[in-house]
């Protein structure tokens, strides 16, 4: 059998530190492996005006206030900072909490243009941004493991930079995004590769094109998405209300769990799950007793073996 790791999103949109604070505790107390959090400036698809808590700030607060829980971004956009100030970002980080932080990364998309360019930050349009983002990916790779960082493209201009601090082991890339530019990304340059949404058979088609990528590189295949929880499945129906149920998985814990098994056989060996409650007690709770026991003990079949 082969362990399987689950983690949650944090309750970032707030104003409120003690919000997120519980969150924390909370996840920590439900047995859960890892909490991670979004970079957006604003809150993505919803009222501008809403607070949030900025991505690497919060990050830095997190690993120096856990021990041994997982941390990460879900994902870190690569336009919105410069890559050699992102690689000193994630490096402080990973030293402050040496072997638990995984930066999850992506290009983001064209709704993100909004965003940057409210905050008068560069967007770069399509094959652009993944060129931006293979470069960023990049630059991490050579900060986070080697003495100094060189390297030139359209991008960055970077000689011989020295680097620190260094933690062992160095902080975890992981890839987002589902485009097989993102996917070649994933398995050449990556650790891994994170698929948000969509089905399991999705999931595994994507899974085995970033392990043919990445050839006999390891790499670390991840599941997100959006659950509902309810008592019954029509319960959790009824809490889905008017949200697109297919962005969520929606049931009663062992239906959820039955669901999330179908990522973990599609090669899925982290899941991250967001709720939209995820401020209010409860929903870490029954991820922790139900779904956990079940999905952690799951064994996981090469992705090809996933069946309708």
């Amino acid at each position: 059998m082969n362990q399987v790791a689950v983690g949650v999103s944090l309750p970032q949109f707030t104003d409120d530190p003690r919000r997120l604070l519980d969150g924390v505790h909370r996840a920590e107390a439900a047995g859960l492996d890892s909490i991670w959090v979004f970079d957006h400036l604003w809150p993505f698809g919803g009222a501008k005006e809403r607070p949030v808590f900025e991505c690497w700030s919060t990050l830095a607060w997190l690993a120096a206030i856990t021990n041994e829980i997982g941390i990460g971004t879900l994902v870190t956009r690569s336009s919105l900072r410069h890559p050699a100030l992102l690689a000193k970002m994630a490096a402080t980080v990973g030293a402050i909490a040496p072997g638990r932080l995984t930066v999850g990364i992506g290009s983001g998309d064209h709704l993100s243009r909004t965003e940057n360019e409210a905050f008068d930050i560069p967007y770069w349009p399509g094959d652009e941004r993944i060129d931006q983002l293979v470069s960023t990916v990049k630059v991490l790779r050579r900060y986070l493991n080697e003495p100094t960082a060189t390297h030139r493209d359209d991008f960055v201009a970077l000689d011989e930079l020295p680097t620190s601090p260094h933690s062992q082991p160095p902080p975890r890339i992981w890839v987002g995004g589902r485009s097989e530019q993102v996917l070649e990304v994933a398995g050449t340059q990556a650790d891994g590769w994170n698929g948000w949404g969509g089905t399991p058979e999705v999931f595994a088609a994507d899974s085995q094109l970033v392990l043919d990528y990445a050839q006999d590189r390891p790499m670390e295949l991840s599941w997100a998405g959006q659950v509902v929880f309810g008592e019954t499945d029509r319960d959790a129906v009824e809490k889905l209300g008017p949200r697109n149920p297919k962005q969520f998985v929606v049931g009663a814990p062992e239906t959820v769990a039955a669901k999330l098994l179908r990522f973990v056989e599609a090669g899925a060996r982290h899941i991250v799950i967001g709720f939209p409650d995820a401020g209010t007690p409860g929903a870490y709770e029954t991820l922790g007793e139900t779904v956990l026991p079940i999905v952690q003990t799951a064994a996981t079949p090469a992705p090809r073996d996933v069946g309708p």
